[in-house]
């Protein structure tokens, strides 16, 4: 069935999520870069006053519409839910995701996190990081709808700096979701290979050598007493291979140039190696 549907859709399916409340370009603009196929828009309605929640409706409408304009043949989803709870917010976005990719398996999927409240932009950006193969992207702005006096006119309160907030309401803890970082032993080892790759070096016997002299190479010697030095090496380099280059492959951080057949650092590993364990 799930084979039929995308000889039906013709095309690898492309999905973006976001929040709409108070932006349209930061929203719109993303789905039509990505060429949606199907666009998830996330929206609140409810307000302590009707003139606010008539405002998220208009924001919510009009992105609609543009979206339909632009893309007339993307399918847009709207799921109604309270986008100030940071879990009704990871919850929403999970069971997004799990239902795109259940039933369009290898679709690619976008989440926008730069537009929205923050309790969902928080949300969005922990519930895509836990899923693998999703892609979470933020927004910048290059020209703002006003120009520069009344934009410092919208955040000043009596001619000091305040923000577009005066009173805040009650304080509510995040729940916590425990993100585990990365081996730092694979990572370590990982910085160690991509320094050798780009001296020109990068053999297995070589990075073993290093791996030994830096206190990263995990291989239990007790057994090697009975065994000769061809037989040590070549378990070496098995090990090597298990337990550091295969992993590497499986997380994406290294991959084969197929023009020059050699293994290089991916974007994914280079974030990794400029991100954890940097002065260890």
């Amino acid at each position: 069935m799930q084979f039929l549907l995308h000889m039906v859709s013709g095309r690898r399916q492309s999905i973006v999520i976001s929040c709409v409340m108070f932006e349209t370009t930061k929203v719109l603009d993303p789905i039509i870069h990505y060429d949606a196929t199907r666009a998830h828009l996330i929206y609140y309605s409810h307000a302590p006053n009707e003139e606010k929640g008539k405002m998220y409706l208009e924001f919510r409408d009009r992105v609609k519409f543009l979206v339909e304009r632009d893309l007339p043949k993307a399918e847009i989803l709207l799921h109604e839910n309270n986008v100030f709870d940071f879990q009704i917010m990871i919850k929403t976005v999970l069971e997004i995701i799990a239902s795109e990719r259940a039933t369009y398996p290898d679709s690619d999927i976008y989440v926008n996190i730069s537009a929205g409240t923050p309790e969902y932009t928080a949300a969005a950006a922990i519930a895509s990081m836990m899923v693998s193969d999703v892609t979470p992207f933020s927004v910048t702005t290059s020209e703002y709808t006003v120009g520069d006096d009344k934009l410092k006119e919208a955040h000043y309160f009596a001619g000091e700096p305040v923000g577009l907030t005066k009173n805040i309401g009650e304080i509510i803890p995040i729940q916590r979701f425990e993100i585990i970082p990365p081996d730092k032993i694979l990572v370590c080892a990982l910085r160690t290979y991509s320094n050798m790759l780009s001296s020109g070096e990068g053999s297995a016997s070589k990075m073993i050598s290093v791996l030994c002299e830096k206190g990263l190479w995990t291989r239990d010697k007790s057994k090697d007493k009975k065994k000769s030095k061809e037989e040590i090496n070549n378990s070496n380099k098995v090990f090597f291979q298990r337990n550091y280059k295969d992993k590497w492959i499986e997380k994406r951080w290294i991959k084969k140039d197929y023009l020059t057949k050699k293994y290089k650092i991916t974007e994914e590993g280079k974030t990794i190696l400029d991100t954890f364990y940097v002065n260890d």
